[in-house]
């Protein structure tokens, strides 16, 4: 088996990233992304003083850096892997593309790569955003110097989500039902999250901690907050708790780092797997 060339797999990504923008698919999602992160600040900064403690005024910008991170940040990569490899069968270019001089596996992780370098650019700039916002509305902003780990942690646990949503792209090739079922994936972990929540609150019986616990959206939305957290003064603490809210529990870092790493491995294993042994439809109706 030949070694894949590093060329054509960056030569791949390169043209994922021009196919995205060609769809004005990235320009939407980030047009999106400024408002949905900077109306926030702006409208909580006609709020009242006591409304927003004068001690929090430094960490604000940790709110939109961390908070869109458990629900909407994994949709925008949903959106962008799902379609990934199925709107390639849609079209009918995987044929023409994969009849040039390349092996499947550069086809294949240059497409992953050059999606998740366009994931890994909408996180930055919706943490970004949340830094210049809250500057703007609270003033100078404290615990910058975290930032740039912060990114590589969001960047890494957003694996999880974009990996399910691209193997479901490419085993079912249709971009509408691997948006559907990837959605599917994230939202209903979400709201199977807060149900055993609020069981466990009512109820203490330790099952339902233990499987919140080990939910996908737990899993990922919990090592931002867990990687930050210990980095800021004691008086951010609450800043935490309000990204957070009612909590049944989290996965320690170690714990929720390897089971993101574990769904990473199985998924690109299963759709890399599928892509090498599977034909290559000549177009998919």
């Amino acid at each position: 088996m030949a070694v894949p060339r590093p060329t054509r797999i960056a030569a791949f990504a390169a043209y994922e990233v021009r196919r995205a923008l060609a769809r004005k698919k990235v320009i939407a999602i980030a047009a999106f992304t400024v408002i949905l992160v900077t109306a926030p600040y702006f409208i909580l900064s006609t709020l009242g003083p006591s409304d927003v403690p004068a001690s929090l005024f430094p960490f604000v910008w940790v709110v939109g850096a961390i908070a869109p991170f458990n629900l909407f940040i994994q949709l925008i990569g949903i959106l962008i892997a799902a379609g990934a490899m199925s709107e390639e069968y849609e079209a009918g270019t995987a044929e023409l593309l994969l009849s040039k001089p390349v092996s499947r596996t550069e086809f294949f992780v240059g497409k992953y790569l050059g999606g998740y370098f366009l994931l890994a650019v909408m996180i930055t700039l919706d943490v970004g955003l949340s830094i210049v916002s809250a500057s703007l509305t609270y003033g100078p902003q404290m615990g910058l110097e975290t930032v740039p780990g912060l990114l590589v942690v969001e960047i890494l646990a957003s694996a999880l989500f974009y990996s399910v949503a691209f193997t479901l792209g490419e085993l079912v090739r249709r971009s509408s039902l691997a948006y559907i079922l990837a959605s599917a994936f994230v939202v209903s972990s979400q709201f199977i999250g807060t149900f055993l929540v609020i069981a466990y609150e009512i109820t203490g019986k330790a099952l339902y901690q233990t499987i919140h616990v080990y939910l996908p959206t737990t899993v990922a939305g919990s090592i931002p907050t867990q990687f930050e957290q210990p980095l800021l003064p004691s008086t951010a603490g609450r800043v935490f708790s309000l990204i957070l809210g009612p909590s049944a529990g989290v996965p320690s870092q170690a714990t929720a780092a390897a089971i993101v790493a574990a769904y990473f491995v199985v998924a690109m294993a299963i759709s890399l797997g599928y892509f090498r042994w599977a034909d290559v439809s000549r177009r998919v109706n």
